[in-house]
């Protein structure tokens, strides 16, 4: 099933300065509950690829585009 990772991220240096970044992510559970479990680590190797920034928080909603 298709979801929609929605993330609030800020600078490490400036944590005023946020914005939403959305991926569009595949191959998840239909069940939300076991979704948001497989995208944890999607959110971490997000914030390795991507040092200069937190993720303040992020969300796992269906891709209402399928």
């Amino acid at each position: 099933m298709l979801y929609t990772l929605v993330m609030l991220v800020c600078l490490a240096d400036a944590p005023q300065a946020c914005e939403v970044r959305e991926q569009i992510v595949g191959d998840l559970a239909a069940h939300p509950g076991a979704a948001f479990m497989q995208a944890q680590p999607l959110v971490a190797h997000w914030i390795e690829q991507h040092p200069r920034y937190f993720v303040q928080q992020w969300r796992l909603l269906p891709d209402l585009r399928t």
